[in-house]
């Protein structure tokens, strides 16, 4: 968990911005004046989710996240974010899923809707942690990079905000790790060379549309 600390108190610290940020009440939400389109909009958002592994059988990890967009254009925008998802995996251990990376989405709409469906894919850096469920001494970890790619869409509320619902399928590249029963005392350990682990991923965001960063704005 030590290797998390810093991700989770950057985490923590985007999501508080984010919060304070948003002025209180539906009055203070007024129009954002947009150049000719939607490119340059800078965005906060928090978001929770769930992690789903396969080994055996399906196990799900709750977890939550924050992250900022800038919109490059009508049809392309970015999101860097970072995540943490932690529950159990198997009868014998627990795992837990850090993710800081970032997506481009693609909308194939010609103009904006309230309802704006995309498709997303990016890279990322993943730290995974397995860990004897009785014995917290007993795990193994290790980071390493991979990829997601996925569909999605964005619910318009207001003009300055949204939600965001999405699923994707990450790729996690770097050494296997398994579990090794042995006379009822649970092993976790990594296997020898490189390898495929990945897992599907549910998210629920909410976004605020902070400013235009290619235009001086007047709240």
């Amino acid at each position: 968990m030590k290797a998390l600390a810093l991700p989770v108190l950057l985490c923590s610290l985007l999501a508080g911005l984010s919060l304070c940020l948003i002025p209180d009440g539906c009055e203070a939400q007024k129009p954002l004046r947009l150049r000719h389109d939607e490119s340059g909009i800078f965005a906060l958002g928090i978001r929770t989710g769930m992690a789903i592994s396969n080994n055996d059988g399906w196990y799900f990890s709750p977890g939550w996240g924050a992250q900022t967009r800038i919109q490059a254009s009508r049809h392309f925008n970015t999101e860097w974010y970072l995540e943490f998802f932690h529950g159990a995996y198997t009868d014998y251990a627990v795992r837990t899923d850090g993710h800081i990376g970032g997506l481009l989405m693609w909308y194939p709409q010609h103009r904006p809707q309230n309802v704006a469906p995309f498709l997303c894919l990016g890279p990322n850096a993943d730290y995974i942690k397995l860990r004897d469920r009785l014995n917290k001494e007993n795990f193994t970890s290790r980071w390493s990079l991979g990829a997601q790619a996925g569909i999605g869409m964005h619910i318009t509320l207001t003009r300055r905000s949204d939600i965001t619902i999405s699923t994707q399928y990450m790729t996690h590249f770097g050494q296997s790790m398994a579990l090794a029963v042995n006379e009822s005392t649970v092993v976790t350990i990594p296997k020898s060379g490189s390898g495929l682990d990945g897992h599907i991923l549910l998210n629920v965001s909410m976004n605020y549309k902070m400013a235009d960063l290619w235009k001086r704005l007047r709240f």
